[in-house]
Parts: structure tokens; C-alpha cells; sequence
């Protein structure tokens, strides 16, 4: 077997709750994978980090009255702990909201945005007024457009299995608040990733991920992307 060097994650464990037994599974399976790579003589870096920007992790840092920061680092510890008590090694167990990820996302939104590779649009959503907030899709619920189920969330029904634009909800409703959400505009800003379809599909051609990875991507590909 030829010497290479490899790196090794699993999916980030998002910060506004206790790892499950999918994320310890799927950890252990990673360590086993690590352990044999370097019995073979390769070099293998195994890491991870906690995943904790997102509306969840604010509103569940407001329940229990204390700041977004103090709820991720309580979590790091907890998460680090358990996989720790698993006997698996990760080489880097860090934090989407460390210094160093801070200066990389802005290091890529630099380079692209010189590149003429973003680009911004001002999007129509639900804003709730009580809280002062935009809300995501899954902090939406009302009736499904398209099979008058009531109470499904803002992106897809669970009963006809539709899928379509928190706008075309009937009667929606804020989860946070329970009150009728209103409509607010905002800039947001887009990758333009339709302009990078060619370096993609030389990238894939170069032999450097699994088969399965290269037929569910060069899927996506033929689709077209947006």
C-alpha cells in the first residue's frame, strides 16, 4: 500500500445540545478507519470541531439565561468529555467560532468577492416583530399549500412530502412567538457557483475522491448548479 497522508472529520455536532448515539457511532466508525490508515504507515489527521452559529443556539442560550458564547463553550466541554469517554482520539477538537475559522472566512469572502465570484440580492422573508428577528424556514409552521395539512413547517409538508417557499404557507405562524410573522426585506449575498462549473468538473476528473463521492457530485454537476 502506497504512503499517503490523509485527512480525517466527521459531521460538526451542532453546539445547542448533548452529542446522540449517531454522532458517537459515527465517530467511533472515523476512529477505527484513523487507527487502521496508521497501522498501515500512513499519516492521518483525525479532527473535528463544534458547529455553533445558527438561530437554535441563540434562542436556546436565551431559555436558559446566558449568553450564546457561554452556552458553546459549556457544550465544547460536554461534547469533548463524551467522545473522550469513548476512547476516540481526535488530534483537534475545535470551534467553528475560534479566531482561526474567523480569519479564513474572511480570507475566502475576500478572495471571491475580488473575483467577482459574489454577488447580493434583496430576499422577501418572514420576520417576527415580537422578537426582533428574521426567521429560518424551520421556525415557520402553517398549512401546507398543497395538501391543507396544518402545522408543517416552513420548507416541506410531513404528510404529502411537498417542498416549497415559506411564503406559499397558509395562515404561518412564528414557532418562537406563536404570532403572525411579517413580511421584511433583507440583502443577502450568493456564491456564485454556476460560474465555477468547469474547474469543478476538471477537479473531480483528477482521481481524488471515492467513486460514490464522484457520482453523487457529477449528479449535481449535470443538474446544474445555483
Amino acid at each position: 500500500m502506497n504512503k499517503k497522508t490523509f485527512i480525517v472529520t466527521t459531521a460538526l455536532p451542532y453546539a445547542n445540545g448533548d452529542l446522540h448515539l449517531g454522532h458517537i457511532l459515527e465517530q467511533i466508525q472515523a476512529d477505527i478507519w484513523v487507527r487502521f490508515l496508521r497501522m498501515c504507515g500512513n499519516k492521518c489527521y483525525f479532527m473535528c470541531a463544534d458547529d455553533t452559529h445558527g438561530t437554535p443556539i441563540m434562542l436556546k442560550a436565551e431559555s436558559l439565561g446566558i449568553s450564546a458564547e457561554e452556552l458553546i463553550n459549556i457544550t465544547h466541554k460536554s461534547h469533548l468529555e463524551d467522545s473522550i469517554a469513548f476512547d476516540i482520539n481526535f488530534d483537534n477538537y475545535h470551534s467553528t467560532n475560534s479566531n482561526e475559522s474567523k480569519h479564513l472566512v474572511y480570507e475566502i469572502f475576500d478572495k471571491l468577492q475580488k473575483n467577482n465570484k459574489i454577488t447580493t440580492e434583496s430576499i422577501e422573508q418572514f420576520y417576527d416583530e415580537q422578537k426582533q428577528m428574521f426567521l429560518p424556514d424551520r421556525y415557520i409552521k402553517g398549512t401546507c399549500p398543497k395538501c391543507n395539512t396544518v402545522d408543517q413547517y416552513g420548507d416541506n409538508c410531513d404528510k404529502c412530502g411537498a417542498t416549497y417557499s415559506p411564503l406559499e404557507l397558509i395562515n404561518p405562524y412564528s414557532t418562537v412567538s406563536n404570532t403572525k410573522p411579517i413580511l421584511k426585506t433583507s440583502i443577502h449575498y450568493f456564491f456564485k457557483l454556476n460560474d465555477c462549473v468547469d474547474f469543478l468538473e476538471s477537479w473531480l476528473e483528477s482521481d481524488r475522491i471515492q467513486i460514490e463521492s464522484y457520482n453523487k457530485l457529477k449528479e449535481w454537476l449535470n443538474s446544474g448548479l445555483r
